[in-house]
């Protein structure tokens, strides 16, 4: 019986410390800024990624050779993101969940600009999909 209480009591400590941690203070990563400035006081550029193909794919900019990952865009969806603009040129890449993947071609980027990516089917590595600013 004393094993019971105190399991049941372990089990309460559990549970109210995992929603306390849950319910903590800080900005929601998952919400954008209501203007096109980051909290950093950089400006913004949208990336709206509409994905045609089935398989899952995670996005990479590439600015001035620096890495950064974007997001990650669920098959056959379009997702909208916003990154911090680091530079005039901006490269993206598609890393496929399980195989494959390719880099688009280098494309000029301005504070503000939104850009559409489009992933057709089957993309494969040697061929870049279509890019384009708004």
């Amino acid at each position: 019986m004393h094993v019971m209480r105190m399991l049941f009591a372990v089990s309460v400590l559990l549970i109210a410390s995992t929603v306390a941690g849950c319910a903590g203070g800080g900005p929601n990563p998952f919400t954008a800024p209501a203007s096109n400035e980051s909290d950093s006081g950089y400006e913004d550029v949208r990336l709206t990624v509409e994905n045609r193909d089935f398989r899952d794919a995670t996005i990479y900019a590439y600015w001035n050779t620096s890495r950064r990952r974007v997001g990650f865009v669920v098959g056959k969806t379009s997702r909208t993101f916003q990154m911090r603009w680091l530079a005039e040129e901006v490269q993206l890449e598609v890393d496929f969940v399980g195989r494959g993947g390719f880099r688009s071609e280098t494309m000029p980027v301005s504070p503000g600009d939104h850009l559409s990516f489009l992933i057709m089917p089957t993309q494969s590595v040697e061929s870049a999909s279509e890019v384009g600013n708004e």
